[in-house]
């Protein structure tokens, strides 16, 4: 009989609150609160109600008196793990760490396989500051589901906290290259599979990118480097369209991020062997944003620029440094200029060039005689059988006797050659060699 006679008003108060729910749902706060409000009138301890109205008190600013609401809820209904992970969300948003991390782990212990549980444990330990407990909530994260992209977020953030660029950039590659792969960056969506190691998968991503855009210049180039393919030079379009996207942000990555050293690595070597008598017309060839422009001031009485990029050279120009900037083919520059330079510096640009016999004849060409000539480039492996290939990472790598053959060839003298790394990349040094030659 009393179950009969409660029926009725148990249907209206779920209605009620399934009208509230829904309303709150679809954003309508002040819709949702009211059908609360008279949800709980008619029945106080309403623990759905209780809980979600405090959730929604929450969202309106009142978060003190939201969470009492939860808390009641949870005494007065059965443990709930997503009532728990609800809770310990609010005392997230409110900095109370400490006791957001009770509520996730008492979540955990009613649903210890849920990969979203571990990654909020994750993110309230780093919150606390606690990085190695972080650590091990998102690597439980990834052990429950292998491609949760928030606990990836989450190591990525907490790498990079704790100043960890080679690991923090290794989680957000693999958050990145998770499906879907439609509409991401296909260039980086490639890099990202090349940082994994994943090599071939980067390559085909270029060849479909070039199935869309055939001849991107980008595209090509680096599906030959990924694929292996050979190759003599890198195209003068990819050059331009690379660096002229790369000129805003270009000298913070390549320091920064590569630790690059060639600037360091010239003036050292200059320093050794040429007197800074500031008597002589130099060259800046592949000039880039300027970054030797310092190194090289000393020594010229006159300093010219040339690059293939014009935002390049834009930035260039705001050194200072130079009385000439001009947007050219670096060889074909030289060509035009016989017999103008008594220095000639090539810092980080022959790893775009395979095949160095015109470069060599061409900047002899523009030397004076006893003009220098110096360089720097990346270094094959003795376990490579080519003069020169092009590597993965877009770069050509040369071999030590390639060189002294080259310039040999060009009728230059070797003054000074050694293995010299200029940059890192995936923590590991890059094998290079800088050369000083005389006319």
């Amino acid at each position: 009989m009393n179950k009969l006679q409660a029926s009725p008003l148990t249907q209206i108060i779920e209605e009620h609150f399934a009208a509230a729910f829904a309303h709150h749902a679809a954003g309508r706060l002040e819709e949702a609160e009211e059908d609360y409000r008279v949800t709980l009138a008619m029945e106080e301890h309403h623990a759905p109600t209780q809980h979600y109205l405090g959730m929604l008190l929450h969202q309106r600013g009142r978060q003190e008196e939201g969470v009492a609401l939860m808390r009641q809820a949870a005494l007065a209904a059965p443990a709930d793990a997503d009532w728990c992970n609800d809770i310990g969300n609010v005392l997230f948003a409110c900095s109370r760490f400490d006791e957001a991390a009770q509520a996730y782990q008492q979540a955990l212990a009613l649903r210890p396989d849920d990969a979203q549980l571990w990654t909020n444990l994750g993110a309230t330990r780093r919150a606390q500051g606690q990085h190695q407990a972080a650590i091990a909530a998102c690597e439980k994260a990834l052990a429950k589901t292998p491609h949760s992209l928030a606990a990836l977020h989450q190591l990525a953030e907490i790498h990079a906290q704790l100043g960890d660029r080679m690991q923090s950039s290794r989680y957000q590659c693999m958050a990145f290259v998770l499906p879907p792969h439609e509409g991401k960056s296909r260039e980086l969506l490639a890099i990202s599979f090349y940082f994994l190691g994943r090599v071939a998968e980067a390559a085909e991503v270029c060849r479909r990118w070039l199935q869309e855009e055939p001849g991107h210049p980008i595209a090509s180039h680096m599906h030959a480097a990924y694929a292996g393919l050979p190759s003599h030079t890198v195209p003068r379009d990819y050059i331009v369209r690379r660096f002229d996207d790369y000129a805003d942000h270009f000298d913070s990555n390549l320091v920064t991020h590569l630790d690059y050293r060639g600037p360091q690595v010239l003036n050292a070597v200059l320093q050794a062997s040429l007197p800074a008598n500031a008597d002589m017309r130099v060259l800046d060839a592949g000039c880039g944003t300027g970054l030797s422009a310092a190194v090289l001031a000393p020594y010229a009485l006159s300093l010219e620029g040339v690059d293939l990029s014009s935002n390049m050279l834009r930035h260039a120009a705001q050194h200072g440094r130079y009385s000439t900037l001009a947007q050219a083919d670096v060889v074909e520059w030289m060509t035009a200029h016989p017999s103008r330079y008594a220095l000639i510096a090539a810092c980080d640009v022959l790893i775009y060039c395979g095949q160095l016999a015109s470069f060599f004849t061409a900047a002899q060409l523009a030397l004076q005689e006893g003009g220098h000539l110096v360089f720097t480039v990346e270094l094959a492996g003795a376990e490579r059988p080519d003069s020169y290939y092009l590597h993965a990472s877009g770069r050509f790598r040369h071999q030590r006797a390639y060189i002294e053959d080259c310039l040999h060839t060009a009728g230059m003298q070797v003054v000074m050659l050694r293995e010299e790394s200029l940059r890192v990349e995936m923590q590991q040094a890059v094998p290079g060699l800088v050369v000083l030659a005389r006319r």
